[in-house]
């Protein structure tokens, strides 16, 4: 149903885009409606993912193969998400790490100092029950001013996070510069021009693509390259996403230009709110990896469900 009506809606996905390859066709389909769709990154990211699903059911090829001709990753490993207000932040780290997950990303939300005092202190306590290698990486959001932010990362030294994630707005965050802590960029990268900038910016440890936020897959893959270009390590991880956009967002870490750190794509409490689907991509928790299925991987019974509850 979904390709009959991409077909009729696309008719640029027709005879000649076949002749193109996968990353091309999909463009070629999108031209006509690219103005449109550009103040609506989201938007432009679920009809890229549809197309993207389409090619790959048609040439029998995964997504990730779409974006991605060689260097396809089978598998990539995944973090957890918790906050640092959680009243037993460390047993649920261990909960992740029992599990089998090797990293965990912790949302800092204190926005005063007794709050970010607290957060510490919970933090330091996660991190004397699970040291290194477990990697602990850390995101107040951008709340901080540069000063606010150079002071914190200082004080967080001694839980040794991978990085901090977008500790000040993301505008400022070219102006942070070296840190006691590695830092990373995720809003940031959203702006014209930041991700060629930040590329080379003292302190910045990693890029952080959120595809949905990013206008879609390939240009993710595109901000991701220049990441890559510069050595800084890469992370996918979605924004409010469910089972379709955590598939997409599976499928575009594996066709990354360097294999990425774990990557934010793990089933949270928000899917709830979206109709019962089992994501493809998932396995054993911890990874994702390649579907059975060509495209994002779903059953044609996945597929007339989904559609009959959307």
């Amino acid at each position: 149903m979904l390709a009959v009506f991409l077909g009729e809606a696309f008719p640029n996905l027709d005879a000649p885009a076949d002749d193109l390859p996968p990353r091309e066709a999909v463009a070629f389909a999108l031209a006509p409606v690219e103005r449109a769709l550009a103040p609506h990154p989201a938007a432009r990211f679920a009809l890229e993912t549809a197309l993207f699903d389409l090619v790959g059911q048609r040439r029998g090829l995964s997504v990730a193969a779409c974006l991605a001709d060689d260097g396809r990753l089978a598998s990539v490993p995944t973090n957890g998400l918790l906050d640092a207000s959680a009243p037993d932040l460390p047993a649920r780290a261990r909960e992740l790490a029992d599990a089998g997950l090797r990293a965990v990303k912790v949302k800092l939300r204190a926005r005063d100092e007794a709050g970010f005092s607290r957060e510490l202190a919970a933090l330091r306590a996660l991190r004397e029950a699970l040291p290194p290698p477990f990697e602990l990486r850390l995101d107040p959001n951008g709340a901080w001013t540069v000063p606010e932010a150079q002071e914190k990362l200082a004080r967080l030294a001694d839980v040794a996070p991978r990085y901090v994630e977008q500790p000040v707005p993301a505008a400022l965050l070219p102006d942070l510069g070296p840190a006691a802590v590695p830092w990373a960029a995720d809003e940031s990268l959203l702006l014209p021009g930041m991700a060629e900038r930040l590329a080379g910016a003292p302190g910045c440890a990693a890029f952080i693509l959120k595809p949905a936020a990013l206008g879609g897959l390939d240009r993710a893959l595109a901000v991701a390259s220049i990441g890559a270009a510069a050595s800084l390590d890469l992370v996918v991880t979605h924004f409010a996403d469910g089972p379709v956009g955590l598939a997409a967002a599976s499928e575009l870490a594996r066709a990354l230009p360097r294999p990425p750190l774990d990557c934010g794509l793990e089933p949270h409490p928000g899917l709830s709110t979206y109709p019962a689907m089992a994501i493809p991509q998932r396995g054993r928790p911890g990874a994702v990896r390649e579907a059975a299925l060509p495209g994002l991987g779903f059953s044609e019974e996945a597929r007339r469900r989904w559609l009959a509850t959307d």
